[in-house]
């Protein structure tokens, strides 16, 4: 609708101006190097008119003259580009077939085309024959870490290549790299956990596992399964540093949130023998009767490791029966 009006607007300025000139067609008269023109305003605006346009068509025709080996140059590329990028794309497919020859007969053809491109980068990882991360291929994975298409790739090798090497100073680096983000996979979350809790850091393990659920990354149980576990490992930490009122705390969590968690059960029942030997074996015997294990009974195998066989399997047969606790002390005292 603007269109037409603006349209509309310059048809009626251009009737308006030629009635004018038809009305009033004046005359000029031009003397230059002895030559006379004599004209009509009309016609001299008609032809200045025409000059320009075609002085314009001039110089545009001119100018596309001087382009053209700039557009045969760049068409030259365009389709070797294309040639590229066709081959680029047949290594992928190779590759997803697990044709590592047929991949990497591709890549061999553009190496020469393509310069440093995500997919290519991808196409030499996948064709390296060596299952570990050697010079070279270390080299690709800090290339791709440069493009934001092959990043979280490149992370997933390097970091786990650096944990299985025990690198933690390098995988705690690199996990610095990864998004915390929704859209961030569980598998990254995971890792981070896995540096953090090498790393000793338990503030950050915490807030991770927050991440994950806050994310939906896993289950209310399973959050609560996994915080079990996680201040179990804590516990453990602690208590080689010898802090057994921290580690104490934390194994209590723990059972909190696993309550029939055989190793923080055995962990509890160790730590209070620590501190107290009666209330220690007690507390193993309590929960022997409701969730018996191999963690507790090697606890309780250890702490009387001086009875013969025999009175072993009285003690735990003594203990194994529910609402008969004395028989456990009487066991103890023959």
């Amino acid at each position: 609708m603007i269109k037409l009006f603006f349209l509309f607007l310059a048809l009626s300025i251009t009737g308006y101006i030629a009635a004018f000139l038809r009305n009033n067609p004046g005359e000029i008269i031009i003397e230059w190097y002895g030559w006379l023109i004599q004209s009509s305003v009309s016609v001299i605006i008609f032809i200045t008119l025409i000059s320009i346009v075609f002085i314009f068509y001039l110089i545009k025709a001119i100018v596309n003259l001087f382009k053209i080996p700039k557009r045969i140059k760049n068409k030259l590329i365009a389709n070797k580009q294309k040639k590229g990028v066709s081959a680029l794309h047949s290594g992928i497919s190779a590759l997803i077939m697990n044709e590592k020859d047929l991949a990497e007969l591709h890549y061999r053809k553009t190496k020469s085309i393509l310069n440093e491109n995500p997919l290519k980068l991808v196409l030499e990882l996948g064709i390296s024959k060596s299952e570990k991360i050697s010079n070279l291929k270390q080299s690709i994975l800090d290339k791709m870490l440069s493009h934001p298409e092959t990043r979280l790739l490149a992370l997933k090798n390097s970091i786990d290549y650096s944990l299985k090497n025990n690198d933690v100073k390098k995988s705690a680096k690199l996990s610095e790299l990864i998004p915390r983000k929704r859209n961030t996979p569980r598998w990254f979350y995971e890792k981070l956990l896995m540096v953090k809790v090498n790393q000793n850091n338990w503030q950050e393990v915490f807030t991770i596992l927050k991440l994950m659920y806050k994310f939906g990354k896993i289950t209310n149980k399973e959050r609560m399964d996994l915080s079990g576990k996680l201040y179990y490992i804590q516990s453990q930490y602690n208590k080689s540093k010898r802090n057994t009122n921290l580690s104490l705390k934390n194994i209590t969590l723990s059972l909190k949130h696993i309550a029939d968690f055989p190793p923080a059960i055995a962990a509890k029942a160790n730590l209070l023998y620590q501190k107290d030997s009666i209330k220690g074996q007690k507390y193993a015997e309590e929960l022997w009767k409701k969730i018996p294990n191999p963690d507790l009974l090697n606890f309780l195998l250890n702490i009387n490791k001086n009875y013969t066989a025999l009175k072993i399997l009285n003690y735990i047969n003594g203990i194994s029966k529910k609402n008969k606790g004395e028989i456990a002390f009487n066991s103890i005292n023959e």
